[in-house]
């Protein structure tokens, strides 16, 4: 039986991970990225609020041959000095992207159209193979923006890089200040304050089975995106009030690209265990100067150690560019409490994929390395330990792109981005089959009937 663990109501800002996210598994390729036929990345979560507000299509000057190539350098620049998995690239995908320099910059030179330019910088980031690393279309710009402004205090950088003045025109977008509704009277129209339980409606987001009364119950959640937070809190808790006496939960995750980390810290966990757990992370941050304003924002500078005293941490499994390519680290360490705690005794299964990303990646991360609950599926897709990615807007185009900050590495000092989660039993994550033919559900039910 593997050991079971509690999770607190609160945590440090520094633990709050990822508010918005990247689905690994839906990003393009590069062929189709370099593509002429591609438009836009993929297009986030639609958020049915106005704080952003769109102008009648404005002129844009074309962008000379000079100012892309000034913008490409700006952008080379900021990942060099910034970007935390230059070396697991060339481990994982056997890229060395800082040497194909001239290369990329050869064919910016060559684009003729700010649309190609767009596309071809696009293709340029996609070959960090990061799901947290790419350039921002018009379609995405309203919900990120949304997210950093609902995160509130400490996301003010990434909330003025999205209005500069040359972002606003390139997005074709007015300035807060300009705005008819502020942006706490828009997130209020969004969620009215009211959870799901008072307006009786739900997201779609969450799926309950019983597979077996008084045995076994399904949980499913699609995303942990944070506006879905608030209305599916009470049908999540309901649900767990109701199997509170089951043998077994499955909590299905399998497709999660993420979202924000308090959604399975605040609506799952805590209901779920009883007895405290200290859980222990590290975050390795190159120390370049773009991401001096981000880190303070979020308090990440304070407590901030020498990368030469990592060695003192005695993790086996710390990647060799860790003492030479970082500056600083921090050892994150979470007192995990209970909160409002169901009284959950049975045996937790948690079911994932490559899909599995960012926030989702955390769960997945963490459950395997409190033992919280047994992994089962396939490996993950990664880069589930830190805060937001930065943003970063190019100084003539105007176009933004993000980038993961800092190196998560899991409690042995793995690199998070690299290792992924494997699960603790491995089998087919496929889920295209009815649920009670899943080789995932089966293998849970399997499991569940040797105990």
């Amino acid at each position: 039986m593997r050991p079971r663990f509690v999770l607190p109501a609160a945590f440090s800002v520094a633990a709050i991970l990822l508010l918005v996210s990247c689905n690994r598994g839906d990003l393009p390729g590069k062929k189709q990225l370099e593509s002429e036929q591609v438009q836009a990345s993929p297009v986030a979560p639609v958020v049915s609020s106005k704080v952003v507000e769109e102008l009648p299509e404005a002129a844009v000057s074309p962008l000379t041959v000079e100012q892309r190539l000034e913008d490409f350098d700006y952008m080379w620049k900021i990942i060099e000095e910034n970007y935390p998995f230059l070396e697991v690239n060339k481990r994982l995908y056997g890229e060395d992207w800082l040497a194909n320099k001239e290369e990329y910059r050869n064919k910016v030179a060559a684009v003729k159209t700010d649309d190609e330019f767009f596309r071809r910088m696009r293709f340029v980031l996609s070959g960090l193979n990061n799901g947290h690393t790419n350039f921002l279309s018009k379609e995405e710009y309203p919900w990120f923006l949304e997210s950093y402004i609902r995160a509130g205090l400490g996301s003010e950088p990434w909330v003025n890089v999205f209005q500069q003045s040359n972002v606003l025109v390139r997005y074709n977008q007015k300035p807060l200040t300009e705005q008819q509704q502020s942006p706490k009277e828009s997130n209020n129209n969004v969620n009215s304050g009211e959870t799901g339980s008072k307006t009786g409606m739900t997201s779609g987001n969450v799926k309950k089975v019983i597979i077996e009364p008084d045995q076994i119950a399904y949980l499913g959640t699609r995303s942990f995106a944070g506006n879905l937070m608030e209305m599916d809190s009470s049908e999540i808790r309901d649900f767990l009030i109701e199997v509170k006496d089951y043998k077994t939960l499955i909590l299905d995750i399998r497709g999660n690209g993420g979202g924000n980390s308090s959604y399975w810290r605040n609506n799952m966990v805590p209901l779920l265990i009883n007895k405290p757990i200290t859980y222990n992370t590290y975050s390795l941050y190159r120390g370049g100067d773009y991401s001096e304003a981000f880190m303070q924002a979020r308090r990440l500078s304070e407590g901030l150690l020498p990368i030469a005293n990592i060695k003192d941490e005695q993790m086996p499994n710390i990647p060799p560019e860790a003492t030479t390519m970082f500056r600083n680290y921090n050892k994150n360490v979470d007192i995990v409490t209970p909160y409002q705690s169901v009284g959950f005794k049975g045996e937790i299964y948690l079911l994932v994929d490559s899909s599995v990303y960012s926030s989702a990646e955390g769960f997945a991360a963490f459950a395997k390395g409190t033992g919280f609950a047994m992994v089962v599926g396939g490996k993950t897709g990664g880069d589930g330990l830190g805060t937001d990615p930065l943003v970063a807007a190019l100084p003539n185009s105007g176009y933004v792109f993000r980038f993961s900050l800092q190196m998560g590495l899991n409690s042995d000092g793995s690199c998070n981005e690299e290792v992924k989660t494997v699960p603790d039993v491995e089998v087919d994550p496929d889920t295209s089959k009815p649920l009670l033919d899943q080789p995932a559900i089966k293998k849970v039910l399997e499991l569940a009937a040797s105990q």
